[in-house]
């Protein structure tokens, strides 16, 4: 065998071996993932996403992607946009995230069994499960959040430039999938100056272009992509009909300074891991805890400016930057102690589950039959499914849901609908029906 044949086959068994693992990982999102679908269960950014896909695929124009954001979760389930696809596509981006953890952790000098332990206790996060089953397009940003937080810590540690590129254009393409990944680019734009070993203005100017401009260019290729599709550039800043804004219920916006107060310290308490790790970075690598803040300071400065950042993302990216973000010269005697904070954090994110959108899926999860209000919407959106295309007016900012359920936007007519407004002026005319 020659050498480049062997460099191949070797390269093979790799990938084999990487996609049996992550398929691994998977399974068991896979399993609530099912049992979630089984309940009746559909959370708000699966319905979202597939209504929106629906109205691409049954109108046959591709452009009307414009009308919806984020993009990219969307363009994934175009060919299959049911509840069933949207769970597989999740928990197979939770298996990668996992996957990708897993990878990180090995470069530790604790025991085998505490690698595994930490794994196993971020896999089993009730976010993490409900994340990657119920919400495939945060977990998809979250992927990408993660190896561009990797490639940042490569670029600011080892002073890799080509991983300084990398996290530009990673984070840059992240907005495609996540409204927050312009925050993620300023930040570690501003944070990377404070690793670099230079005085030179010049040098500091390009590495703050390095990380900021392809953010800086996507979201001007989607604004001018929505220009070109449907004369609203900026639309999905305000729409809550074109963005996955309509899927949360942000509570937490415009709070006051108490209150804000008051919510930070609940969600950092519910994450123990991530204080732990932060006191870890301050005592082996202080010149990290800039980045390593990044988290908090985006739900503070979300909170600032009136908007709303999730608790269930704020928890994700609390876990993912402790786990990857061990030091990896951390003694091995402090395994034990990492996993003991894992293992409380595990239980914290249990404790703090009944909290909105996920104490419904939780409740669902282990409910004996699915919801009267799922029943009875699944029962609406059947009968829907069988009406003449184009006969039931409606708004998708309300009427989602039951357009994701029926499994067509064929019956309705919907806002971007060239009839629409006609529609609205005088429904006699051109519907049958109208849902209110």
């Amino acid at each position: 065998m020659s050498l480049s044949t062997w460099k191949q086959a070797t390269a093979f068994r790799r990938i084999v071996w990487e996609g049996i693992a992550i398929s691994g990982l998977s399974l068991p999102f896979l399993i609530v993932g099912a049992a979630s679908l089984s309940s009746g269960f559909l959370s708000h950014e699966h319905a979202h996403l597939i209504e929106k896909a629906l109205l691409v695929r049954d109108r046959g124009r591709l452009e009307w992607i414009g009308f919806a954001y984020p993009p990219l979760p969307v363009l994934t389930l175009l060919p299959w946009p049911t509840p069933l696809a949207a769970m597989i596509l999740a928990s197979v981006s939770g298996g990668l995230l996992a996957w990708n953890v897993g990878r990180r952790l090995q470069f530790l000098a604790f025991p085998p069994w505490i690698r595994a332990g930490l794994l196993l206790s971020f896999v089993g996060m009730p976010t993490i499960l409900f994340l990657a089953t119920q919400r495939f397009g945060t977990t998809l940003a979250l992927v990408l959040f993660l190896w561009a937080w990797q490639a940042y810590l490569a670029f600011t540690r080892h002073g890799r430039t080509d991983a300084g590129f990398l996290a530009g254009l990673i984070i840059g393409f992240a907005f495609y999938a996540s409204f927050y990944a312009p925050a993620f680019a300023l930040a570690f734009a501003l944070a990377a100056p404070l690793f670099a070993h230079t005085r030179d203005p010049r040098h500091t100017l390009a590495i703050l272009m390095v990380l900021a401009f392809p953010t800086a260019m996507t979201i001007g290729a989607w604004i001018y992509l929505s220009w070109l599709f449907t004369e609203q550039p900026l639309a999905f800043l305000y729409d809550p009909g074109s963005s996955m804004l309509i899927a949360f219920r942000p509570d937490e916006a415009f709070i006051t300074p108490e209150a804000m107060a008051h919510e930070l310290a609940q969600r950092l308490l519910n994450t123990p891991l991530y204080l732990g790790v932060g006191v870890l970075i301050a005592r082996l690598q202080p010149r990290r805890l800039p980045a390593y803040l990044i988290p908090l300071l985006l739900m503070v400065g979300a909170w600032s400016m009136g908007g709303a950042f999730p608790r269930e993302l704020s928890v994700a990216l609390g876990a993912l930057f402790a786990l990857s973000g061990i030091p990896v010269r951390t003694p091995p005697r402090w395994g034990i102690l990492v996993l003991i904070l894992a293992l409380l954090q595990l239980g914290a994110d249990g404790f703090f589950i009944h909290y909105g959108e996920r104490e419904r899926w939780w409740a669902a999860l282990w409910a004996e039959k699915p919801s009267t209000a799922d029943t009875v919407e699944e029962e609406i959106a059947g009968r829907l499914a069988r009406l003449p295309c184009g006969s039931v007016l409606a708004d998708d900012r309300q009427a989602y849901r039951l357009i994701a359920r029926a499994g067509t936007a064929c019956p309705f007519v919907l806002p971007p609908d060239p009839i629409f407004q006609m529609a609205v002026s005088r429904p006699e005319r051109f519907v049958r029906w109208i849902i209110v």
